[in-house]
């Protein structure tokens, strides 16, 4: 079983629901993304279809041919963007609170990826904001994984990745692309469960009710008293969860008769409008590049253990495992 985590986030989200997934009797494996924790800080172009390419590339070098993935958030795109991509090698499909199944997301993150502030931001500024972030997300984060999550995403090179990353999946009206943008492909996906906490603040909850509409054989549960971090907050209810999924036959998604999302069912209703002008000419990023840049570029004593080796700046490395 391999674990992916979401944006900001590391391997080490997923401490609490791996030893309950192995104790019931799966080998599970985690890593952390380019961009992310332990990882390099490449210059890439750190899109959906990049950081699948790099997940699969490491999951071939462990020598998996068929393995269940689970991913959170951000996790859950990159995860459903490698089991379409790589037919058949996928057994099951987990998506905790994941992004890529509808087009709302947060306004703070429509925001960062429509101004490109975070690109900006000296290390210093991603340490604290990460700091400020688990206190408003939740997540039960206990003193020791803040300051971890803090000291990674204070590496430098982390602000580009996730300004990238933000460029690419989401613009002003939200997450760029969803699974009703590739539903002449959704017979290759594997059999899917969806999970989700009722609290969620980053990815309305009315996500797994949007997919239990259009897909037919996905099994939803959510999580009453849980946020955005199922895996985390709900770990009693989820493993089981879980492990019942990945055990018991089911089958693979069917798309309903007449079923469209959201997003694009606005669009039929109402005349296109055009979208936000490209990241690099919009107007708010430009407005925001010469009022904050002055405030944003700080450098902080940097942390020798948290340099850039030159191994970090090619094109695709390795992720690095939990």
């Amino acid at each position: 079983m391999v674990l992916v985590h979401g944006l900001s986030d590391s391997c080490r989200t997923w401490n609490r629901l791996a030893p309950a997934l192995a104790a019931g009797g799966r080998r599970v494996v985690a890593l952390d993304l380019p961009g992310h924790g332990h990882s390099a800080r490449p210059d890439a172009p750190y899109t959906v279809a990049w950081y699948a390419g790099v997940v699969a590339e490491w999951i071939r070098a462990l020598g998996l041919s068929d393995f269940d993935l689970i991913g959170h958030s951000f996790g859950g795109s990159v995860s459903m963007c490698v089991a379409i991509e790589r037919p058949g090698r996928v057994h099951r499909l987990g998506l905790v609170a994941a992004g890529g199944i509808g087009s709302e997301v947060a306004l703070p993150l429509r925001f960062a990826a429509v101004t490109g502030l975070l690109e900006l931001a000296a290390p210093v500024l991603m340490g604290v904001g990460t700091h400020a972030g688990m206190l408003v997300l939740g997540g039960n984060f206990n003193a020791e994984e803040r300051r971890h999550l803090a000291r990674v995403n204070a590496r430098p090179g982390t602000a580009r990745a996730l300004s990238r990353t933000l460029r690419h999946a989401i613009d002003l009206r939200g997450q760029r692309e969803h699974l009703m943008d590739i539903a002449h492909r959704i017979p290759e996906i594997p059999p899917v469960a969806v999970y989700w906490g009722e609290r969620d603040p980053v990815i309305p909850v009315r996500h797994a009710a949007d997919i239990d509409r259009y897909l037919e054989g996905v099994a939803v549960r959510r999580f009453a008293k849980a946020g955005h971090y199922p895996h985390r907050e709900a770990v009693a209810d989820l493993a089981p969860e879980l492990l019942r999924f990945l055990d018991e036959p089911r089958p693979a998604p069917r798309l309903r008769a007449g079923a469209r999302a959201p997003r694009a069912a606005a669009a039929v209703a109402a005349p296109a409008s055009p979208r936000w002008q490209p990241w690099a000419d919009a107007p708010v990023r430009q407005w925001a590049m010469r009022s904050l840049s002055p405030l944003l570029r700080q450098t902080p004593p940097q942390d020798p253990g948290d340099s850039v080796s030159p191994a970090d700046l090619g094109s695709r490395p390795p992720p690095v495992p939990c």
